[in-house]
């Protein structure tokens, strides 16, 4: 009863933040083609380079902000309420200072962007806007990002879901006026998605004041000492940003560099299918956080352990559903989507993109544990590591062999798949003073899974291809259902589906 309890806790946030990811996945499957349509699939590029290019500053505000609902977090639960707040206003503060820092030191090389990178110079001022929006809202996600603790802490994750989707129709609203009323420019990406950052920022600024009314901004409880802790066990972290950048951050900029605008953008397409994989890992991952922070503050490992494995069923059934069913159906989406592309091409690499799923499906969830136990300097030279590993094959693949663009994501595929499937889970059973192998069954039932829907997906892709969108609907959510009860049945075995059931005494997450 015990997993059913469980289940029933984490499902409303994943649900409502499930519905928030569905609306700006909608806005971004009806605006890409247009984009690519009016500005080219080199615009397209741009859009994610620039989103890569902030993604880069945030390494730098990682090493403040990782720690910071930890200590809030575990802080608040132990009822030393001003301790908590020590921490939210210096962590506030610090943010204001680095992003305000980071954002002026940004202009002068967006000003002159065209030495530093390969921009065609009809696009030019339309680049260049770009990543002027881009980095005020890394300032204004950087400033605002304390106060989605509140939600945390009080597990009203299913409120800020329903806020986050008001945030994102809001942006397609922006998006949809601005592109009917005005010339098609680029850099109208931008003000989209300043316009739902400030909706979430606001919408969580009232979450925190209305259910942790504790946590106020002062600057006089600002503390030096607070800062300097989190920045010393955050740098860890930033490093470990940093490695996570060489895996997978470089390649838009090594395809800009070394191959073509083209390759790029190709490139930049394959991408948003990864980038929607992994929001669907964040909305598994934000579920269970608050229950994993409860279960470590009171100490109580059983519960916890138990959080952790449910938790790894529930991503890795999302992700083995995105990886099957892509590999089913993605020239049926691409040519839907994107008609008139090297479908062929987009498709491989996003197959190859998307391999990195079998094994991180069923890990990212327990990637907090990290956090939770502060133990970052092992993983965080393994991923720097593999990441200079990676740029280097890339290199090397690229100036000396003939695989163009495919060399990019192999090599970032190759060494993750080893990360997630070696090193990361010893090592998280480790800190955890578990056996090294608590996590190996779990993952050895996720990747069987992977395998079993591959085959049913593929037989069913063989008997219909869908060739309109309702057609592909159709299949998606006939091969949903189908996929969620055969996950169902290889993760969980026939005690594990007896408990998910409420059989009595059985406990599904111990599978």
């Amino acid at each position: 009863m015990k997993s059913r309890q469980q289940w029933l806790q984490i499902l409303p946030a994943i649900t409502a933040a499930g519905l928030a990811y569905l609306i700006n996945y909608g806005i971004t499957l009806a605006l890409t083609p247009f984009i690519i349509k009016t500005a080219g699939a080199e615009a397209y590029g741009f859009v994610s380079l620039a989103v890569q290019f902030a993604q880069y500053a945030v390494v730098i505000t990682t090493a403040l902000n990782v720690y910071g609902v930890r200590y809030i977090g575990i802080a608040y639960h132990k009822n030393e309420k001003e301790e908590a707040a020590v921490y939210f206003s210096s962590v506030f503060w610090g943010n204001v200072l680095l992003a305000s820092a980071i954002a002026a030191a940004a202009v002068v090389p967006i000003l002159f962007l065209e030495r530093l990178l390969f921009v065609p110079q009809e696009m030019a001022g339309d680049v260049k806007r770009l990543f002027f929006l881009i980095f005020l809202n890394f300032w204004f996600s950087t400033v605002f990002s304390v106060f989605g603790c509140g939600g945390y802490i009080q597990n009203k994750l299913v409120l800020a879901g329903a806020f986050k989707a008001l945030s994102y129709i809001a942006n397609g609203l922006v998006l949809v006026l601005v592109y009917v009323l005005l010339p098609p420019k680029i850099y109208y990406v931008g003000l989209g998605m300043i316009t739902a950052t400030l909706a979430v920022g606001w919408a969580d600024v009232w979450i925190t004041k209305r259910y942790t009314p504790e946590l106020r901004i002062k600057r006089r409880w600002v503390s030096l000492g607070a800062i300097k802790r989190l920045v010393i066990e955050g740098s860890w972290a930033s490093l470990n940003s940093v490695g996570n950048m060489l895996n997978s951050g470089l390649d838009l900029l090594v395809c800009n560099q070394m191959l073509s605008a083209m390759a790029m953008g190709h490139l930049a397409v394959a991408k948003t299918i990864h980038v929607i994989v992994l929001s669907l890992y964040r909305i598994v991952d934000q579920a269970f956080i608050p229950l994993f922070l409860k279960s470590y503050t009171m100490n109580n490992r059983e519960r916890l352990l138990r959080e952790l494995k449910l938790s790894m069923k529930a991503s890795g059934l999302l992700a083995n559903l995105a990886f099957a069913g892509f590999v089913a159906m993605g020239r049926a989406y691409y040519r839907l989507w994107i008609p008139g592309q090297d479908i062929e091409a987009i498709y491989r690499l996003t197959v190859i993109t998307l391999l990195t799923c079998i094994p991180t499906g069923a890990v990212h969830p327990l990637y907090y544990i990290y956090t939770l136990t502060v133990k970052k300097r092992f993983p965080c030279i393994v991923t720097v590591a593999g990441g200079l590993f990676n740029v280097a094959g890339m290199y090397i693949l690229i100036r000396y062999g003939q695989m163009g663009v495919s060399a990019v994501v192999w090599t970032t595929a190759a060494v993750m798949m080893v990360i997630d499937f070696i090193t990361n889970p010893l090592y998280m059973a480790h800190v955890l003073n578990l056996p090294l192998l608590t996590f190996y069954p779990g993952i050895i039932r996720n990747v069987l899974s992977c395998l079993v829907l591959l085959m049913v997906f593929q037989g069913l892709s063989c008997l219909y291809t869908p060739h309109s969108w309702l057609g592909l609907v159709a299949c998606i959510a006939v091969n949903g259902v189908i996929g969620t009860i055969l996950h169902l049945a290889v993760v969980c075995g026939p005690k594990g589906r007896k408990g998910l059931k409420g059989g009595k005494g059985t406990d599904v997450s111990v599978y």
